[in-house]
C-alpha cells in the first residue's frame, strides 16, 4: 500500500512538472508570435483565418452538421435492419406472423424510406454546404486581408513619394532664393517655392497618417494590437502578367466554387426526394407535386449559381485586363513626367525656364507618381480577385 502511495505521489509530481513545463513552452511560443512584426501576405492571411471569430462560429456549425449526419446514418441503419428482419420473418412459416406483430411497420412507410434514403443524403448535403460556406468565408476573408495588405503597401509607396517630393521642394526653394539673390528671378518665385515646400510638408504628414491608419486596419483584421509595429515582406507585382484562357478559368471555377457545389448537392437531394415520392404517390397528389416543384427549384438554383459564377469570372478577367492597361498607361505617364521634370530643371539652370515652370513640372511628377502607385494597387487587387474566383491560392 505504501509503495502504491509512493508511486502515485511520484506520478502526480511528474504530471505537475510536465504541465508546468508545457505552459512555459506555450507561453514562450506566444511571446515569440506576439513579437513577430514581419509578415508575408500569406502569413497575414493565415493569422486572420486562425483568429477570426466568425470563422470559428461557422466551424462549430460545421462540426454540429457532422454529428447530425452521423445521427441520420445511424437511424437509417436501424430502419434498414428493421426492414431486413421483417422481410426475414415474413419468409418464415408460422412463427413469422407472431414476430411481425412486434415489428415497426413504419419502416416500410413513405416516412420510413425518407428517413432511410433521403434524410442521410440531406444531412450529408447540409454538412457539405456548411463546409463550402466555411471555405467561401475563408476566401472572402483572404481577399479582404489582401486588400488591406496592399493598402499598406500603397501607403508606403505614397509616403516614399511624399518624402522625395519634399526633398525636391527643398531644392527648388534653395534654387529660387539663389536666383532671387542673383537678380535672375523676382521674389514671387521664392514665395511660390515656400508655398510649395509647405504643401510638401502637408503631403508628407497626410501620407504618414494614412500609413498609420492602413497598418491599424491590417492589424485589426489579423487580430493584433492596432498600433503593433508591422513590416510587410511581400511586394506588389509591378508588371502585368500574361493571363490564361478565360474559358478554362470559367470551367475551373465551376468545379471549385462553393456556391455551385452547394446548390448541386441540394439538387441531388431534391432528385432523391422526388424519385421516392414518385414511387409512392401519383402525380395528382400534393406530396408528388411539392416534390416536383422542389426539384424544379433546385435545378433552377444550379443554373442561377453557375451563370453567376461564369459572369463573376469573366468580369474579374476583364477587370484585370483593364487594370493592366491602366497600369501600362500610368507607367508611361510617370516616365514622361520624370523626363519633363528633368528637362525643365536643365532649362531653368540655363535660364530658359523659370522656377515657376520647375515647380509646375514637379507637381505634375508627384501626381503622376501617386497615380502610378494607385494603378499598381488596382492591378494587384484585380489579379487577386480573379485568382480567388478560379480557386487559386492568394500569393
Amino acid at each position: 500500500m505504501r509503495l502504491q502511495k509512493k508511486l502515485l505521489g511520484m506520478l502526480l509530481v511528474t504530471l505537475f512538472v510536465f504541465i508546468t513545463y508545457a505552459k512555459a513552452v506555450l507561453a514562450q511560443e506566444s511571446i515569440v508570435e506576439d513579437n513577430n512584426i514581419q509578415f508575408t501576405l500569406q502569413e497575414s492571411i493565415e493569422k486572420a483565418l486562425r483568429d477570426n471569430i466568425s470563422l470559428k462560429i461557422l466551424n462549430e456549425n460545421y462540426n454540429k452538421a457532422i454529428i447530425e449526419r452521423k445521427e441520420a446514418k445511424s437511424k437509417a441503419d436501424k430502419i434498414e435492419e428493421a426492414q431486413d428482419m421483417m422481410k426475414y420473418y415474413r419468409a418464415l412459416p408460422g412463427a413469422g406472423s407472431v414476430k411481425l406483430e412486434q415489428m415497426d411497420f413504419n419502416a416500410f412507410s413513405f416516412e420510413g424510406y425518407q428517413a432511410k434514403d433521403v434524410l442521410p443524403k440531406l444531412k450529408k448535403a447540409e454538412e457539405l454546404i456548411l463546409k463550402k460556406n466555411l471555405e467561401l468565408e475563408k476566401r472572402n476573408l483572404s481577399i479582404e486581408v489582401t486588400k488591406l495588405y496592399f493598402n499598406v503597401l500603397l501607403a508606403q509607396d505614397n509616403l516614399k513619394n511624399a518624402k522625395i517630393q519634399l526633398e525636391r521642394s527643398k531644392t527648388q526653394l534653395k534654387n529660387a532664393q539663389l536666383s532671387f539673390e542673383q537678380g535672375i528671378s523676382a521674389q514671387d518665385a521664392v514665395l511660390m517655392a515656400q508655398a510649395n515646400l509647405s504643401n510638401s510638408y502637408t503631403n508628407l504628414y497626410s501620407a504618414e497618417k494614412r500609413l498609420q491608419l492602413a497598418q491599424m486596419n491590417l492589424n485589426k483584421i489579423m487580430g493584433r494590437e492596432l498600433t503593433a509595429p508591422i513590416e510587410l515582406t511581400t511586394q506588389f507585382a509591378y508588371k502585368p502578367e500574361i493571363l490564361g484562357d478565360v474559358e478554362e478559368m470559367v470551367k475551373e471555377a465551376l468545379t471549385v466554387r462553393p456556391e455551385v457545389i452547394s446548390v448541386r448537392a441540394m439538387r441531388d437531394v431534391a432528385k432523391e426526394s422526388f424519385d421516392l415520392a414518385s414511387s409512392y404517390y401519383t402525380s395528382n397528389t400534393y406530396i408528388y407535386q411539392k416534390a416536383k416543384i422542389d426539384l424544379e427549384k433546385a435545378n433552377l438554383a444550379v443554373i442561377e449559381a453557375e451563370e453567376s459564377v461564369k459572369l463573376a469570372v469573366r468580369a474579374a478577367y476583364l477587370k484585370v485586363e483593364e487594370a493592366a492597361k491602366k497600369l501600362e498607361a500610368a507607367t508611361k505617364f510617370k516616365e514622361t513626367a520624370q523626363e519633363s521634370y528633368r528637362i525643365t530643371e536643365l532649362m531653368a539652370k540655363s535660364q530658359v525656364a523659370t522656377i515657376i515652370d520647375v515647380l509646375a513640372a514637379q507637381e505634375k511628377l508627384y501626381q503622376a507618381e501617386l497615380a502610378y502607385s494607385s494603378a499598381v494597387l488596382d492591378y494587384n487587387i484585380a489579379k487577386a480577385e480573379l485568382d480567388n474566383w478560379v480557386g487559386k491560392e492568394l500569393m
